[in-house]
């Protein structure tokens, strides 16, 4: 009978790494992952796994595989992206010790093979699972020109029963349990003269639009300011609300036509993106009636909050096995950035959690990953496997 030391004796670090790197030497910017999807295909393949290929666009699968259960009980997805967000610098992949460099060894190739070697592991030892382990590569997620293509097919995959699944664990994140993401949108905020621009030499300055929105500007600090001061969220902490581009203006002695704030709204569970976009014009209607404008405020690249609950089975599962493995309890975090979990648990209803090899170097100039959390992510994938699908007798 294959024990549950048996799956972490047969993790093998170096195999976990060379995967990595053959991932990683093969680029992947979001819309161009046909190569790296390919390979991956073919890993699928060498392990006796068949791979359901299934085309988003011409050229870039998501790819399915499927350990079959032996009995009654629950399924388990793991899940990562393939895609990549450009090299800038051209980074080199490399070794330098227990390091392995380049872009996407943390986002999230390393991930992507660590869930090869625990099922590398889970096959060559014989362990019988009784719920299916689904193992579920997406294309799609980086870049917002593809607009989520890969997570969103598999969302539909989920739904029509073609990848049926009771909980999901992405691949991605430090090595801790991360079960909460707070919501977040792109908001632009419009305020238009009514009447076009005029010389700013017969506009007293206190009429220019540039004012309002300078005001507007430093009611968004008090908001923020506000938000601090209210109730946290216990592992997010406050919500919060920022500019990223301020535009106003196309000639130095002319009034504005148009003023433009765009930022980003990051809320906690129990609110929704429309009650977020009626607060945003709520708080932005007051200035542009002072300055004689027409407010419009639009929102894109919406997500709602997911929170997993503490007593969910694959919590309770995922815990069990990173304490087997790293010998401490795992620490349970939230997150104001949003990811591929909040579309899954509001697009499929599955609970859905985080736990990766590292994130500290994601999207960073220079993006690296230990060879060592690599393997020991892989064990705890084989472990929460075990423990959430339930192991044959």
């Amino acid at each position: 009978m294959t024990t549950f030391n048996d799956i972490l004796n047969a993790i093998d670090g170096d195999w976990i790494a060379d995967r990595t790197e053959e991932l990683v030497r093969i680029p992947s910017v979001t819309m161009n992952e046909e190569a790296v999807c390919a390979a991956y295909e073919q890993m699928l393949g060498k392990l006796g796994l068949d791979v359901d290929a299934r085309e988003v666009t011409p050229g870039r699968n998501n790819l399915y595989a499927r350990i079959a259960g032996h009995g009654e009980g629950p399924a388990l997805m793991l899940n990562g992206h393939l895609d990549t967000i450009p090299n800038q610098n051209n980074q080199p992949c490399y070794r330098d010790g227990d390091l392995l460099f380049g872009r996407g060894t943390t986002d999230m190739k390393g991930g992507m093979a660590a869930i090869l070697g625990a099922a590398k592991a889970i096959l060559e030892t014989g362990m019988k699972l009784k719920g299916d382990l689904w193992i579920t590569a997406v294309v799609g997620h980086e870049e917002t020109e593809a607009e989520k293509d890969g997570p969103k097919a598999l969302i539909e995959d989920i739904n029509s029963g073609r990848t049926p699944c009771d909980r999901i664990m992405i691949v991605e994140g430090p090595d801790k349990l991360w079960v909460m993401s707070m919501g977040s949108m792109v908001f632009t905020i419009h305020l238009d003269l009514e009447g076009g621009g005029r010389h700013t030499n017969f506009v007293p300055f206190s009429e220019n639009p540039i004012r309002h929105m300078s005001d507007l500007i430093q009611r968004i600090l008090e908001k923020q300011e506000e938000l601090d001061a209210g109730e946290a969220h216990p592992l997010a902490g406050p919500e919060r609300i920022d500019i990223g581009i301020a535009q106003a203006g196309d000639y130095f002695n002319r009034t504005a036509q148009r003023c433009t704030l765009t930022g980003t709204r990051r809320w906690t569970p129990g609110k929704t993106a429309e009650s977020i976009l009626k607060e945003l014009r709520a708080m932005a209607q007051p200035f542009a009636d002072a300055g004689g404008m027409k407010l419009s405020v639009s929102m894109e690249h919406q997500r709602e909050p997911f929170e997993t609950a503490p007593d969910d089975p694959l919590v309770k599962a995922t815990e069990v096995a990173h304490k087997t493995v790293v010998g401490s309890e795992a620490e349970h975090i939230g997150m104001r950035i949003v990811g591929d979990a909040n579309l899954y648990v509001h697009g499929s209803g599955v609970p859905t959690i985080y736990y990766g090899p590292s994130n500290e170097t994601a999207h960073a100039d220079i993006e690296k990953v230990s060879i060592k959390r690599l393997k020991s992510a892989a064990q705890v994938y084989a472990l929460t496997a075990a423990h959430y699908c339930r192991v044959e007798e």
